[in-house]
Formats: structure tokens, C-alpha cells, sequence
């Protein structure tokens, strides 16, 4: 009798526990923000998509969107060899960029601009605080040294901009992301930051390599 129970007692607790198992629904993941829209605003970020008068782009901080782009918006690319935005055509062309091409797109969307001219900035560390880095520059333009001094305060890098170094002057090799490898950087080290476009950056050194 006491045998009966026992495997009666078993049997309830497997059909209990089946039954929790499956009438758990699974945890669904969290769905990806909406992009922010737009309106009339400029903004920059990569490209994602362009569909049916709606332009998506990856911000550095957030997802953003335009609606009602239409053919009355011009588009323009940047050639390096002219040094110069060149046209492209009208909105429709938009739907040809590469997924990642830094796009620009102006105030009330008559324009929007494919690309940028790549920059090098270079100087020395100074300070990693609040996200934000704070450098002295060199060879800068001497009309923006008198403007403005050699004093270079960059906006917030989007995350995993890659941080690569040169030790004794060997080859940069990579040593992380900004967000991680920054604040561990000393004052006065040697830093050069690439970037495409504003607050477009997509590179940093640290060191000095040689020739």
C-alpha cells in the first residue's frame, strides 16, 4: 500500500512539474528602442535603411529617423580626391548607400550629405572625465589655434571605438575601447584620434609609432 503511495505521490509531483514547465511562457527579450524622430532636426549617424521616404541611421547614442523624405531633398557625396561634396541626385538614390556610410542630413531635410572628409587630430592626453576627452593639440591650423587655443574638448565617442597602441615605437596593436582604455591613460601620452564627419570618430592611438 504504502508502495502504491509512493509511486502515486511521484507521479502527481512529474505531472505538477511538467505543468509549470509548460504552461511557463518563455521570457521574451526586450525589443530594440524605436528610433527617435527627427522632425526638422539635423542629426548625423551611419546608415541603415531608406524605404519608402523614411531614413534610418545609427546615432552615437540613440537610434534616428526621418520620415516624408522626398524627392525635393538633394543628396550629395564626399570625394576625396576633389576634397569637396559633389551631387549624387535626389532622395532616391539614398536606397544605394552602404549599411555604416556616415550620413548627415541638414535642417528641414533639403539636404543630406554621404560621407565626410577623414580627419587626424594629434596631441597629448590630458583627461578621460565624464566620458569625455580632453587633450592638447598640435599642428593645428593657426587660424583655429587663435580662435580657440590648442585646448581640444571631444563629445561623448560612441561605444567600442577601438583604442589601439604602440609600445617603444613597434606597430599599434589593439588594446580596447575608449570607455575602458581611456581613463587608464597618463598625462602627457601621445594620442591621435581619426574620425569622418562630426563626432563621427573611428579610431584612437595611443604612442608614437617609428618609422
Amino acid at each position: 500500500m504504502k508502495s502504491h503511495l509512493r509511486n502515486l505521490t511521484a507521479a502527481c509531483c512529474l505531472i505538477l512539474s511538467l505543468a509549470v514547465i509548460v504552461g511557463t511562457p518563455a521570457r521574451a527579450q526586450s525589443p530594440a528602442a524605436a528610433p527617435t524622430d527627427q522632425k526638422e532636426k539635423q542629426n548625423q549617424g551611419k546608415f541603415v535603411s531608406f524605404k519608402d521616404g523614411t531614413l534610418i541611421l545609427k546615432g552615437n547614442y540613440e537610434g534616428l529617423v526621418w520620415h516624408h523624405i522626398t524627392e525635393k531633398t538633394k543628396v550629395v557625396h564626399w570625394d576625396d580626391a576633389g576634397g569637396e561634396y559633389k551631387p549624387s541626385g535626389t532622395a532616391e538614390v539614398l536606397g544605394k548607400v552602404e549599411p555604416g556610410a556616415w550620413v548627415t542630413v541638414t535642417a528641414g531635410r533639403g539636404l543630406i550629405r554621404v560621407g565626410a572628409k577623414k580627419e587626424r587630430v594629434v596631441g597629448t592626453f590630458v583627461s578621460f572625465k565624464d566620458e569625455r576627452l580632453l587633450m592638447l593639440g598640435t599642428a593645428l591650423p593657426e587660424a583655429f589655434t587663435k580662435r580657440y587655443g590648442n585646448t581640444l574638448h571631444f563629445n561623448k565617442f560612441a561605444e567600442g571605438v577601438p583604442v589601439y597602441e604602440s609600445v617603444d615605437g613597434g606597430d599599434f596593436k589593439l588594446l580596447g575601447i575608449a570607455e575602458k582604455i581611456l581613463p587608464t591613460v597618463k598625462e602627457g601620452t601621445n594620442v591621435a584620434v581619426y574620425g569622418e564627419g562630426d563626432d563621427n570618430n573611428t579610431r584612437i592611438e595611443i604612442g608614437v609609432k617609428k618609422n
